[in-house]
């Protein structure tokens, strides 16, 4: 019965000593840190930036916010990814209008590359959810897909939060800036 004891806790220790040695090794990535391992970029000035997760932690987001507009990097692809490839991504509900298929709506620059830019329509909140109304207005998103390291993709996006258009153009200014600061580390652009 000792020797059973002693081959326990000397199975137990070696389990300890392994499970601080995988520790040390893999680092907790923030959402920010996941994304700029496969793309680099400035933010706007003066926009609220906020990074969060989704699928468990497997895609990670940069948001940044200024009134009505927003701007997004998602990294999709990795292990656990909602997306697997970008044509999964352009065939789900993230790039869709309420089910319809995103529009083509002409190409852009990022990263030394021209990308095909997509445009969706979303549902904004707006008003009492409990009265009766007709369809949902929509909010609109442009984006474009960008292939990074190892089969992984970012999505780049411009949202306004609002069915009035932007009559001064910040929004999409700004969207245009920040696609040409936009950049593939390790790759000369």
């Amino acid at each position: 019965m000792r020797r059973v004891y002693f081959i326990v806790l000397a199975l137990a220790a070696a389990s300890a000593v392994h499970s601080v040695e995988v520790a040390k090794t893999v680092k907790a990535q923030t959402p920010s840190q996941a994304v700029a391992a496969l793309v680099s970029h400035r933010p706007p000035d003066g926009w609220k930036a906020q990074d969060y997760a989704n699928s468990g932690g497997a895609d990670p987001v940069i948001a940044y916010e200024d009134g009505l507009d927003r701007i997004t990097l998602r990294a999709f692809g990795g292990p656990g990814s909602a997306y697997k490839t970008p044509a999964l991504f352009l065939a789900g509900a993230s790039a869709s209008t309420m089910g319809r298929k995103p529009e083509n709506a002409g190409s852009v620059s990022a990263a030394g590359r021209r990308l095909a830019l997509y445009k969706r329509g979303f549902p904004m909140s707006l008003g009492d959810p409990h009265a009766p109304s007709g369809p949902p207005m929509l909010g609109v998103e442009r984006f474009v897909i960008l292939p990074a390291a190892g089969g992984r993709f970012v999505v780049l996006a411009y949202a306004r939060e609002s069915p009035a258009p932007d009559l001064e153009g910040r929004g999409d200014a700004a969207w245009g800036a920040f696609l040409k600061t936009v950049k593939l580390p390790g790759r000369k652009t």
